[in-house]
């Protein structure tokens, strides 16, 4: 208790150093020498530092405060008062003496000495911190294998700037500091996941960075905050090649961008592009239609108020089957741009039509199609400039050779004159004649490519002859999607499942601005995503460096979606690697165990999700009757108990405008639609939900009770899985939410319960 005690005291010292060190260099930034001296002085003779450290005093006395930049400045004030959040003792081979590293979410040097006094969580040596316990370890920096002990692992609580606490990691604790995040509210734990990254997450965060990689990962197991954390790995490792402009991340819906704009600045990538699939296709190609999202789509189906002609189109235009035909396509595309006419200028030919051609098809066959022909354009003009001059040259001696006959060959004068003064005349019309038509030349033989655009040339595809010949197939399903595309193009509006292949379309007919593009890439809820969709945003982008995760449990666009990620390895990323995430953080065991039975009734054949030892309330079955006597009361208990953030996750979006209308405005919840920022209290449908979390979520059905379809399987396993604390299922009947199907036997428990209330 002693030892805790002085150790205490010790570490509530350096924590006030690193504070005065931070707080000293960012009045630096806006101080002249005398007045940062002054500052000096005023902060030693307020801190009141022990002898043992008359070190820190030195630092802060001598230090030469450089200028920062804007950036750096910003990241100091903003975790000032969380300056680090654990330290590690190091005793490297090549030493004498042991090293203490305090770890945080950045770096900060004593400027006099270049020693750290944080080291960013994204080192390599911190990377000791993530992997394996205390003892004989290594780490890799600059290629090189560096060996050494850790003889201590220490974590920080600290609130306010203040040290509350700090704990030691041996070889048989538990993680404390991870339950202990783990049991806060959700509005507390998205930014303090850095400090709780678990061995096979930091694995996944600092894979190889030059190849893309394939993250399958359970409900909960932290997949979205990993992949910004890669990010943030990525930028540090790579901040001399690539800038966080160049950054783009992908997520299912607004909803989601909104919820984790706030982690951004803390990891270093609020820079960051982040969009959605079907916005980012509608930027870069410049569609205007409206488009009929995916979820329309999905609603449609679960309410049952669509035919299945969308679903059917759906799935064929995300199939590898559809991108052949576009490949087909294409390839009629590209003969349009065979050109039979040259480049002439007064009878001169400059370029003939042959090797105008070798040039699009040959020479600069790595291009889009739009681009070649500019720099066919330009080909032309560079050697039009220099062949007119001669070309002018050779009409003038051409008119002064004649001249020169009629001067001296011709014996009668008036004929002489009279054919001089033509000649000379001719001569210089002829010169402008030539001069005005080099100015048109080029753009009257340019006049033969096509001016293609991609929505155009997809409207097209779809022509009765055009379609039958690409596809060559007579079949009924194709038949409908033909004429379920026209039905949308007639009323002047896209389908979700057509940006795809718009896209496809674009990046080889006129390929993306330099401003759009991107060098590395995340896609989030991946298995959400056609074949299509991916293929057409590699083929755009032309980069590899990928960070896809997903859970194909939760693939509630199953008529659109992945059936399985090998289909990514064995087409599009030959070289990527596939890790998992079993582990799950978010839920107790009561609620993941629930979860993990609607698991076995999916084709997928998942393993289930491992759920870190954290005990709760077992998931509860109530009434509809009782729900609307009592949700007053219970939502009252529940936020006397802590609980925050609170969820009503509908089967439908139906449903949730439904409640929307009927709950009282007193209870404070309202219902979220993409556009919308995360509140306290929400009602939201389940395809909206999908990696939001909550302290409570109340399942919610009543006209669209749950079946056992793979698609209503899929609904329920997501919203179960969205509580971090209590699930309640709010029903006519138990069976609403295929809870007869469980072998477990605390519903039984809750029926007796419910019995002797």
């Amino acid at each position: 208790m002693t030892d805790h005690k002085n150790e205490f005291s010790q570490e509530q010292e350096r924590l006030a150093f690193t504070q005065a060190y931070m707080d000293q260099l960012i009045a630096a930034q806006h101080s002249g020498q005398e007045e940062l001296k002054k500052r000096q002085e005023d902060t030693l003779a307020r801190l009141d530092f022990k002898d043992s450290s008359l070190r820190y005093q030195e630092m802060l006395s001598h230090a030469n405060f450089m200028k920062m930049s804007k950036d750096q400045l910003e990241s100091l004030t903003h975790l000032r008062n969380k300056p680090y959040f654990a330290r590690i003792d190091f005793h490297r081979k090549e030493k004498p003496d042991r090293e203490t590293f305090y770890i945080g979410k950045t770096s900060l040097f004593d400027r006099e000495t270049q020693l750290p006094i944080i080291l960013d969580w994204r080192s390599p040596l911190s990377n000791v911190y993530y992997e394996g316990r205390l003892g004989d370890v290594s780490y890799v920096a600059h290629g090189e294998t560096y060996e050494g002990n850790v003889s201590l692992k220490r974590q920080y609580e600290m609130d306010e700037g203040r040290l509350i606490d700090f704990r030691d990691i041996d070889m048989t604790t538990k993680d404390d500091l991870l339950q202990d995040s783990l049991a806060k509210n959700s509005d507390n734990r998205l930014t303090e996941i850095v400090a709780t990254i678990q061995e096979e997450q930091n694995r996944i965060i600092r894979a190889d960075l030059r190849k893309p990689i394939i993250v399958q990962g359970a409900a909960g197991s932290g997949k979205t905050t990993i992949a910004l954390h890669r990010i943030s790995y990525f930028l540090y490792t790579m901040r001399e090649v690539f800038k966080p402009e160049e950054m783009l991340i992908l997520a299912p819906n607004r909803l989601f961008i909104h919820y984790i704009e706030e982690v951004l600045p803390e990891l270093g990538v609020q820079r960051s592009r982040q969009s959605t699939y079907q916005d980012f296709v509608k930027q870069v190609v410049g569609l205007t239609w409206p488009v009929v999202s995916q979820h329309q789509v999905l609603m449609e189906a679960v309410e049952q108020t669509g035919k299945n002609k969308p679903l059917q189109a759906a799935e064929y235009k995300g199939s590898k089957e559809f991108k052949n035909v576009l490949d087909r396509y294409l390839k009629h595309i590209k003969k349009t741009y065979r050109v039979t006419e040259g480049l002439t200028l007064a009878g001169f030919k400059i370029k003939s039509p042959k090797a105008i051609n070798r040039l699009f098809y040959e020479e600069y066959s790595y291009f889009p199609y739009q681009t070649r022909v500019k720099k066919i354009k330009e080909v032309l003009r560079s050697e039009l400039r220099r062949k007119k001059k001669e070309i002018l040259t050779k009409m003038a001696s051409k008119y002064d050779e004649e001249l020169d006959k009629a001067l001296y060959g011709m014996r009668d004068p008036d004929k002489r004159k009279k054919r001089v003064s033509f000649l000379i005349t001719r001569k210089e019309e002829r010169l402008e004649e030539i001069k005005k038509e080099a100015r048109y030349a080029v753009q009257r033989c340019m006049k033969q490519y096509p001016k293609h655009q991609a929505a155009d040339l997809y409207r097209e595809l779809f022509d009765d002859q055009l379609f039958a010949g690409l596809t060559a197939e007579n079949r009924d399903d194709l038949r409908e999607v033909q004429a379920e595309s026209i039905e949308q193009f007639k009323k002047k509006r896209w389908s979700a499942e057509d940006l795809a292949a718009i896209l496809y379309l674009h990046s080889f007919v006129t390929g993306l601005d330099r401003d759009d593009q991107a060098k590395k890439v995340v896609i989030d809820e991946a298995q959400d995503y056609s074949f299509l969709e991916i293929y057409s945003l590699r083929r755009a982008l032309h980069t590899d460096l990928f960070t896809i995760v997903g859970d194909l449990a939760q693939g509630i666009y199953q008529y659109r979606g992945l059936k399985n990620w090998e289909v990514l390895i064995d087409d599009i990323f030959h070289q990527a690697q596939y890790l998992t995430l079993q582990k799950t953080y978010r839920t107790t065991i009561e609620i993941m165990d629930l979860a993990n039975e609607q698991l076995q009734k999916m084709p997928e054949n998942l393993p289930e999700a491992e759920p870190v030892v954290r005990h709760g309330e077992k998931p509860m079955f109530v009434p509809i009757q009782v729900w609307e006597d009592r949700r007053e009361e219970m939502i009252t208990h529940l936020q006397a108990a802590g609980m925050k953030t609170m969820a009503i996750v509908t089967k439908t979006s139906q449903e949730a405008e439904q409640l929307d209308a009927a709950l009282p405005v007193e209870l404070g919840f309202v219902k979220m639609d993409e556009h919308q920022e995360m509140g306290e209290r929400m009602i939201v449908p389940a395809y909206l939900a999908k990696g939001l979390e909550f302290d409570v979520v109340f399942l919610y059905t009543d006209e669209h009770p749950y079946t056992l379809n793979e698609l209503d399987v899929k609904l329920l396993y997501v919203a179960m899985t969205r509580p971090l604390h209590k699930l309640y299922m709010i029903g006519s009947r138990p069976e609403d939410f295929l809870l007869e199907e469980t072998s477990s036997s605390w519903f039984e428990k809750q029926k007796d319960t419910g019995k002797e209330k």
